[in-house]
């Protein structure tokens, strides 16, 4: 993108716009992972139907704003700022809106992994075991490249993780969901 300008001279120069940062490989994985959680809890439509449009149940504090040591957390936070900007500290969640939550991408882990108990147990009844933990735990060592045991519980190691390995991960992920 350009856009031109004159200068105090008289000449055209030609400004170039801030480019937006290529995401790293853990962030676009991990924006993968929390589409495939959004459009699953989209379609579901239990809040909406339980609790309205807009539920703020799950976003009853500011989880945004908890100190991060985790360098792909940060990245996440950096990246959620520039498009969203830094959203309304006057109240529990700056992203929280009379509308609902106002991200529709860069939720933190643990927003985008958390369900109330509720729709835990009305998941459960459609034969969907849903832990929040554990997804959350999937997010974070995603985000972190780490490397996830997804049967043998949430330990998170340092490892780089393959485009393969990611892709059996993702379809294991899909299909605990059932998507």
């Amino acid at each position: 993108m350009k856009t031109e300008s004159i200068p105090a001279g008289g000449e055209k120069a030609v400004a170039v716009e801030r480019i937006p940062p290529i995401l790293s490989k853990p962030l676009a994985r991990y924006l993968e992972l929390e589409s495939i959680l959004h459009n699953f809890f989209e379609s579901t439509g239990y809040c909406k139907e339980n609790y309205g449009k807009t539920c703020k149940g799950c976003c009853n504090e500011n989880v945004v704003e908890y100190p991060k040591i985790i360098t792909g957390c940060s990245e996440l936070d950096e990246e959620r700022i520039r498009i969203y900007g830094v959203g309304n500290l006057k109240g529990g969640c700056p992203y929280s809106s009379e509308e609902g939550c106002i991200l529709k991408t860069h939720k933190t882990p643990k927003c985008i992994a958390y369900i109330c108990p509720q729709f835990a147990r009305a998941l459960k009844e459609q034969g969907i075991e849903y832990d929040w933990l554990e997804t959350h735990a999937l997010l974070v060592s995603i985000l972190n490249e780490a490397k996830f045991d997804w049967w043998s519980g949430s330990k998170i190691e340092s490892y780089r993780i393959s485009d393969e390995e990611f892709s059996e991960i993702k379809r294991q992920f899909k299909k605990s969901l059932k998507t």
